[in-house]
């Protein structure tokens, strides 16, 4: 019983961290390729990109300081620091991974902005329900600390309202894209045209973050105790997810504009720019 209890309780985050080891080598090489491709981007965005980076990196890292010391270090040991003590790397790895879910819904609400005909409304909806969504990251982990529990992740309630919150960000996010560029396509090529690869790059990097989300959420609210255990995870692949997907909307933005000065006229080359 005591086996089934371990598999239980450590199986799927170890599953999901190995999976976002992977994600993460994704993540180096898109950076990398953004790096060189867009020299002349605005500061802002360059250094919004390099601070997503950094704290992807930042959760990639207290992962596997988190399971190295619980599973390798502290596995015969019976200190204070591994019976008793709040592990400050699996703080930091949910700290990390809050901002870094925050900070692309941010990029993304700019961008809604933008393609969306510059509505403040819309615009605004989504930073709420970012903000909404960090503000119940960080009381998730003020109530860890107050009970100085592992267990206060699964059990308090918080939690599936912020992975909730999080799934119904990047679905107004995904659609409201999907809708504007839809729109905008009527001008233009209607084959192959640049704004509908575009728009299937947003939309399939939106799905990915919102059903990430959405299926925490699910897990979540299950009755039994396993659906708890199983939303580690998704948990620890949720930052890899948006940290590629902000790099690969980013770098579409080079197969994009270099199909567009192959196929469109010098008149209808200035609609991409407007995007960056």
């Amino acid at each position: 019983m005591t086996d089934i209890s371990i598999a239980l309780k450590w199986g799927p985050g170890l599953i999901g961290m190995t999976i976002g080891l992977a994600f993460y080598g994704v993540s180096v090489w898109q950076y990398l390729f953004y790096i060189m491709s867009f020299p002349r981007d605005r500061r802002l965005v360059k250094c919004a990109v390099f601070l997503v980076f950094v704290l992807d990196t930042v959760n990639t890292l207290t992962s596997l300081s988190f399971y190295c010391r619980t599973l390798i270090l502290c596995r015969w040991k019976t200190t204070n620091s591994c019976m008793l003590q709040l592990p400050w790397d699996l703080s930091a790895n949910l700290g990390s991974g809050f901002f870094v879910s925050f900070f692309v819904q941010c990029f993304y609400a700019h961008r809604v902005w933008i393609i969306g005909g510059q509505s403040k409304l819309l615009m605004g909806i989504v930073l709420f329900v970012a903000l909404a969504a960090l503000v119940l990251g960080f009381l998730i982990l003020g109530d860890m600390y107050n009970n100085n529990d592992l267990g206060a992740l699964f059990n308090n309630p918080y939690s599936p309202v912020n992975a909730l919150a999080s799934a119904i960000c990047d679905g107004i996010i995904t659609i409201s894209i999907y809708l504007s560029l839809r729109r905008s396509q009527s001008g233009l090529l209607r084959k192959q045209n640049s704004l509908q690869k575009l728009n299937i790059v947003f939309v399939q990097m939106g799905t990915i973050t919102s059903l990430s989300a959405l299926s925490m959420a699910i897990l979540y609210y299950q009755n039994q105790p396993v659906g708890e255990y199983l939303t580690s995870a998704p948990g620890f692949m949720i930052s890899k997810a948006y940290s590629n997907s902000m790099l690969a909307v980013l770098n579409a933005r080079k197969l994009v504009n270099d199909q567009q000065q192959l196929t469109l006229s010098p008149s209808e080359l200035p609609t991409l720019p407007r995007i960056r």
